[in-house]
């Protein structure tokens, strides 16, 4: 009988076909030229966080052996390469449609779908009962100078959407407002208490948002024209009590004027990558007999502000200078509704306050999440 014995090729190398040269050449061609081909797409990824692009840092003989400089000019080319706007849209779209879920930690996505900026849950926990005994007491300094110097001083919280849409919130969890809630307990009571010229609205939104209108936007953090009436209406109140003008002006605010809504994408879309148009408009007051002229002027810091003068055959007007500062709350959605109820007002970021001693009277307005340690502006510097 014969015997065939099969070769052994365990330990045999095994013949591959290698690819042409010019394959070769071409498929590393075709990727390098996908790797320089990012700089081509365009984008604005600054642009998309509302911010501006990080700059390239100087080179020179003594910074090119900083390892900075480097860092500085890796950031400032990622900074400029327009297919991160599109890589993050399609993650953030994906992410928001498709799995009900913020790809971000700076987003939170209720069971109904409705973002909260987490700012509203995180940043007050950095209070306590002492922190609050500082803020309180730069409040009071404040309006014990501007007092004493004959100027009139007003301090408002607006509140944040998570606060007021109390039952979505607990949708996620019900501990989410606990810090929250402890800095508006606050508040409210320095309120009742009375010894600070203050204005919580957290009550005066709460009732705008069951209205047919709502208060709030619903994929972003700010209030709209409807709920940011809260405000107007409760600061000209508190000028009539305080006799800074006649009652009559509360007339021309009962049939507020809506404009027409214009597209936009909100903030918290952007914080997440998505881009749906969403709409929003602007509430003004008709006040017959009264010319207002505006314009647009540079801060102490450099940042533009809005200046309006009105005269008036009719109307009752607040006498003097005004500087009305607050943070982007007050900036989207007061100007239109103020600007007629003046006689001369200034409408800025509270970041321009070193301006405050111009003026006879001073108004703050602070968003919740941004109205304890460090964020109200120091008034009594400002006459020193």
């Amino acid at each position: 009988m014969t015997h065939v014995h099969e070769k052994d090729t365990t330990d045999q190398p095994i013949a591959t076909r290698e690819l042409p040269r010019w394959a070769s050449t071409a498929l590393i061609t075709v990727f390098s030229a996908g790797l320089l081909g990012v700089w081509l797409i365009p984008g604005n990824a600054a642009g998309a966080q509302n911010r501006e692009p990080v700059p390239y840092p100087s080179y020179s003989v003594s910074t090119a052996v900083d390892e900075a400089t480097y860092k500085g000019i890796d950031a400032a080319l990622r900074d400029r390469i327009g297919a991160q706007v599109m890589v993050s849209e399609a993650v953030g779209n994906m992410s928001k449609r498709a799995l009900g879920k913020s790809p971000t930690p700076a987003v939170v996505i209720a069971d109904d779908g409705q973002p909260f900026f987490a700012e509203d849950f995180v940043r007050p926990c950095r209070e306590t009962e002492a922190t609050l005994d500082v803020v309180r007491a730069g409040l009071r300094e404040d309006q014990a100078s501007l007092n004493a110097a004959g100027k009139y001083v007003l301090f408002m919280v607006a509140p944040d959407k998570s606060s007021i849409r109390r039952d979505v919130v607990a949708s996620i969890s019900p501990d989410l407002l606990r810090c929250s809630d402890f800095v508006r307990s606050h508040f409210e009571s320095w309120e009742t208490d009375g010894d600070l010229p203050l204005i919580t609205l957290w009550d005066d939104v709460a009732k705008l948002d069951e209205g047919p209108l709502n208060a709030y936007m619903f994929n972003d953090t700010h209030w709209n024209a409807a709920g940011s009436m809260a405000m107007s209406s409760a600061l000209m109140r508190r000028l009539v009590v305080d006799q800074q003008v006649s009652e009559s002006v509360l007339d021309d605010m009962e049939e507020p004027v809506f404009s027409e809504p214009t597209p936009y994408v909100t903030d918290l879309n952007s914080v997440m990558g998505v881009t749906d148009v969403n709409y929003r408009g602007t509430a003004s007051f008709l006040r017959p007999g009264v010319t207002t002229v505006g314009e647009t002027v540079v801060g102490p810091t450099g940042q533009m502000q809005l200046h309006y003068t009105s005269t008036s055959t009719t109307r009752a007007l607040v006498p003097g200078k005004t500087l009305i500062l607050g943070d982007s709350f007050m900036l989207t959605q007061m100007p239109t509704q103020l600007q007629n109820f003046f006689e001369d007002v200034t409408i800025a970021d509270h970041h321009e306050f070193a301006q405050a001693g111009q003026f006879d009277r001073v108004i703050v307005e602070r968003v919740q999440r941004y109205g304890a340690t460090g964020d109200w502006p120091s008034l009594t510097s400002t006459l020193k």
